[in-house]
């Protein structure tokens, strides 16, 4: 899973001394290997073409062979057949001077190839904080299954590491000869309690078993909030709900046994339960937006937007997820842009300086479709801190 360190690590790479390679490609899930192997070629040619070109770097440009040289490291994906058997909905690949690192990601990606002296990073933020991200915890006294979701995809994640492989693990195996479960504590002793307890005891074991599944994911989710839907047996859930760090727990809930089900069914009842959450939620988005902006607390102007953006000013940031570039440059001294039809020796995409430097600044960056965006006639819409 793509987290905050991951993106910490690509986002040192600024003003790098030689290029920064970033390309993003939608993937097919399964059945298309051979299109996504194509696209991937083609982003291949495009970045070469670019490290080539002295129009954007022109003291740095490389020779050909250079270039192919330098892009090796990915082009070696083509032969990784473990990778192309297992995408997602897209793959981004980062190569840099003793650096390369590659994603397979379950979100959209635009067609992308971006070279320059640091990466191009906003693409990835809805992985960090995406609106209508969600988990499922699909919970069970015999497994624990943990997945990330979107309106079109969900992924499992890996969290053997984490929790207890089943309550079995956690509280003990039957003792056949005195009818008796052994439990951990903390110190060295070992508790054995009897059957006599009955539903209590039950009870309690099963909150120590949550409890101790519950510690394992919030080392995974301290800083998430995205909501996170339960799928458990219908008495198991209000237990978990109560003894649960977890910030933002949805007070729906699928209620059943998960454990032979796989994650497309998984994701169609996830998805039944958050829809309406998600839709109520860019309502009231659109409705203080336009709040904001009739106080003078707003803008969807761009020469507004990336100024703040850079000073700390954005609260919120929604931005166009259709448009790739636009191609301008920052004056850092005055916190002015200018505005380049085409792209220049001097261009930035300005796009990603005001998302990267709202998300740095600790605000809301949210990419949707323009038509969902609170003001459709600009490609960015903001809500300021003050």
């Amino acid at each position: 899973m793509f987290d905050k360190k991951q993106f910490d690590l690509l986002h040192q790479f600024q003003n790098s001394e030689t290029p920064c390679v970033s390309i993003y490609i939608p993937t097919y899930r399964a059945g298309n290997v051979q299109e996504d192997r194509i696209r991937f070629k083609n982003a291949i040619s495009d970045a070469t073409n670019q490290l080539t070109d002295a129009s954007i770097f022109p003291e740095k440009e490389m020779t050909k062979a250079k270039a192919i040289e330098f892009l090796s490291p990915a082009i070696s994906l083509l032969e990784n057949e473990t990778l192309w058997s297992e995408l997602s909905d897209g793959l981004a690949i980062f190569v840099g001077e003793n650096h390369f690192s590659y994603f397979v990601v379950p979100i959209d990606l635009p067609q992308t190839v971006y070279v320059h002296n640091y990466f191009y990073l906003r693409h990835l933020l809805p992985m960090l904080k995406d609106e209508k991200r969600f988990f499922v915890l699909a919970l069970s006294q015999n497994e624990v299954r943990f997945f990330e979701g979107n309106k079109k995809s969900i992924t499992p994640v890996i969290i053997n590491d984490l929790i207890p492989n089943g309550m079995e693990e956690m509280v003990g195996t039957d003792d056949n000869s005195q009818n008796l479960q052994s439990r951990g504590s903390t110190s060295n002793m070992v508790l054995y309690h009897g059957h006599g307890g009955g539903k209590d005891d039950k009870n309690e074991s099963l909150k120590k078993y949550f409890r101790s599944v519950d510690d394992g994911l919030m080392e995974m989710l301290h800083d998430e909030d995205a909501p996170m839907v339960i799928y458990s047996v219908d008495y198991q859930i209000p237990i978990y709900q109560e003894i649960s760090n977890y910030s933002n727990i949805h007070h729906n809930h699928i209620t059943g046994n998960p454990e032979n089900d796989d994650p497309v069914l998984i994701h169609e009842r996830a998805w039944s339960v958050v829809n309406d959450y998600f839709i109520q939620k860019n309502e009231t988005t659109k409705n203080e937006f336009n709040q904001h902006l009739a106080d003078g607390k707003a803008s969807f102007s761009i020469h507004d937007i990336t100024p703040a953006a850079v000073q700390g000013k954005v609260e919120t940031l929604f931005l166009d997820s259709g448009l790739v570039h636009e191609w301008g440059s920052f004056d850092e001294k005055n916190f002015k842009i200018q505005i380049h039809k085409t792209r220049q020796p001097d261009s930035i995409c300005l796009l990603d300086k005001t998302a990267i430097s709202t998300f740095q600044n600790g605000g809301d960056v949210f990419i949707r479709p323009r038509v969902e965006m609170p003001r459709v006639v600009s490609h960015l819409n903001a809500v300021f801190r003050f």
